[in-house]
Formats: structure tokens, sequence, C-alpha cells
């Protein structure tokens, strides 16, 4: 299995709502014993190549998973290689 690129893209100062995305999407892959890391991407630059202006944005193997809200466990998984 390949381990999944999970990109989370948040403001550089992260509010309630990217710390409480990072904690549903560690859980999850702690749950599925899946050995991945969540990259923070806060960088203007790198934030501008993703199509999305809202944020957080989840972002899984190079699609967008979630914008602007916490996606339940189901969601996360269902894009996750399990």
């Amino acid at each position: 299995m390949n381990r999944p690129d999970i990109k989370l893209l948040c403001p550089p100062k992260k509010c309630g709502k990217c710390r409480r995305m990072i904690n549903r999407v560690e859980s999850v892959l702690k749950e599925q014993g899946i050995d991945a890391k969540v990259q923070i991407v806060n960088d203007l630059d790198e934030l501008q190549q993703h199509p999305t202006w809202v944020l957080p944005t989840l972002v899984i193997n190079g699609e967008i998973v979630a914008r602007g809200y916490i996606p339940s466990q189901e969601i996360i998984l269902k894009h996750l290689p399990v």
C-alpha cells in the first residue's frame, strides 16, 4: 500500500477549525494503522497552487476532500487507500 499524500491548506495562524481538522485526520490515520503525515500548507505561493479559496481545505492524493468544514471519518476513509 502506498503512503497517502495528505495536505491541509490553512492560514499561517491555524484557527480552531484547522486544528480540529488536523486532529480528525490524524485520529483516522492512527485508528486505521496508516503510516502517513499530514503536511500543513500555509505558504501563500503554495496555497495558490491549489484550486480553492475556502480554508481549511483537506487534499488527499491531489483530490480536494473537504473545504471549510471538518469531514467525517467516513469521508476521510473513502479517500484513503485502506
